[in-house]
């Protein structure tokens, strides 16, 4: 199995506990077409999420999305989008995991992206 999909599937847990923590929902945006139509090669991935997002729980409105790039695609990577303040980060893997901006990211630095991003703010200025 690839690093980066072991990578993603640890993100998705750190948004559902942010999620827990911070009254939000975890909302599934979309599965890999593979898992959705059962083409003839199986998937041999730890999740079948493709895309996740939090939202505000009263009105479904999604404040935090992220994607992680198809097995197939040629430069693979995982994204995060703070909707309201259109600011995309994208995270690359390196040995000591998920990385953003040279720092490796953390289930609580994650959870002080989406706190920013609730507030429709840049974490690049929250962070810094």
């Amino acid at each position: 199995m690839d690093r980066l999909y072991s990578a993603w599937t640890e993100l998705l847990a750190w948004m559902r506990s942010c999620a827990r923590e911070r009254g939000a929902e975890f909302v599934v945006e979309a599965h890999f077409p593979d898992a959705i139509y059962r083409l003839h090669r199986e998937l041999q991935l730890p999740t079948t999420i493709m895309s996740a997002s939090l939202a505000f729980p009263e009105t479904g409105e999604r404040f935090l999305t992220a994607s992680v790039s198809p097995p197939w695609a040629r430069d693979r990577g995982i994204e995060l989008r703070i909707v309201k303040a259109h600011v995309y980060l994208h995270l690359h893997l390196e040995e000591e995991g998920l990385v953003y901006e040279g720092r490796p990211l953390t289930e609580r630095r994650l959870c002080q992206i989406a706190a920013a991003a609730e507030k429709g703010l840049s974490p690049v200025l929250e962070l810094a």
